[in-house]
């Protein structure tokens, strides 16, 4: 097992449960005289849906592969440091947007100090996720424009988002006055207290921070323009022009134009495809156990494999492969 950061309270009590279980029954891998192979799934921090499907996940693999497995869930910076634990072995799996996976395939972001991914293969799509701009309803920012001289939040310092925006911001001619950079739970906290002007964010609704911000504050949804689509898709090929729904949150009484992309399970390169088929088998097939930890989970499907923008894992291409599904080149490596 790699260095573990975060080991989630219900996670714990499934693993008290499964060794209570192993000394009744014997223990089918005691008695083959070998272990469960112990693999780490880094997430994102505290309040973001990460780190609460991360959680999620690795109960519902530890139930359905007790004597095979036993998956911790971590708390990080979220993809960009998920992808580098990958990449030196801290961790076998992880979730990532695909922003930092084509930043980390080209070895374009900061963050890969100029060095592509060498080890980081897909593994189960997870779900779409907005571009999420937010703000407290009694202030003065309405557009993308208004952000000029404002406090913008944009999550954690060198992730994926936080490189992209400030390119973009500076692709627009936009100059707020300050970048604050810290987990969502703590940017949505300082929206609250007036410490930041407006937040974005890329989450499928409803992202619980703001669902708890809205508990006691009124907040005003920002989307794009027609034109700041265009750009953002444009520039970005990994944005798509998308409506976040209304009625996604309180505050949005109207649909909101904006961008979205897709958040992916990815694994390293050296797990077995063995291992990698039966993992992605199971997440395939544990639908209503996926829908009950969250109900963005509804896209974790065979046919959203497509939407991947680095190459599969041959194990993950074994199990498409059984279901018929017809895998574009460029996803098999």
């Amino acid at each position: 097992m790699k260095k573990t950061f975060f080991v989630t309270g219900m996670f714990c009590l499934v693993l008290s449960l499964a060794a209570a279980a192993g000394s009744r029954d014997g223990s089918v891998a005691s008695e083959q005289g070998s272990s469960p192979k112990r693999y780490s799934i880094g997430t994102s921090s505290n309040g973001g849906n990460f780190y609460l499907i991360g959680g999620g996940l690795a109960t519902v693999l530890n139930n359905a592969l007790p004597q095979k497995f036993v998956f911790t869930s971590e708390e990080t910076g979220g993809s960009t440091a998920n992808l580098a634990m990958i990449e030196s072995g801290e961790a076998e799996i992880g979730f990532a947007m695909t922003s930092a996976l084509y930043e980390g395939a080209n070895g374009t972001g900061k963050w890969t100090n100029g060095k592509p991914m060498t080890k980081v293969l897909g593994l189960v799509p997870l779900y779409p996720s907005y571009m999420t701009m937010y703000t407290l309803s009694t202030g003065s920012i309405r557009s993308l424009k208004d952000y000029n001289g404002k406090i913008v939040g944009l999550g954690s310092k060198g992730a994926a988002m936080d490189s992209v925006l400030r390119s973009a911001f500076a692709k627009l001619g936009i100059n707020p006055a300050s970048i604050f950079n810290d987990g969502h739970g703590a940017t949505a906290t300082a929206v609250s207290q007036g410490q930041v002007d407006v937040a974005v964010l890329f989450s499928y609704p409803p992202f619980a921070a703001i669902s708890e911000l809205e508990a006691t504050k009124s907040l005003r949804f920002i989307g794009l323009t027609p034109e700041e689509q265009k750009f953002f898709t444009g520039t970005y090929p990994f944005y798509k022009a998308s409506v976040m729904p209304k009625g996604s949150y309180a505050g949005t009484t109207a649909d909101i134009p904006t961008v979205s992309e897709w958040n992916m399970l990815v694994c390293s390169a050296d797990l077995s495809t063995d291992d990698v088929y039966i993992i992605a088998k199971t997440l395939f097939e544990k639908k209503s156990d996926l829908l009950a930890i969250h109900k963005s989970l509804q896209y974790c499907t065979p046919a959203d494999a497509v939407n991947f923008n680095i190459p599969l894992h041959p194990g993950v291409i074994k199990y498409l492969k059984e279901q018929g599904i017809k895998i574009p080149a460029e996803l098999i490596k």
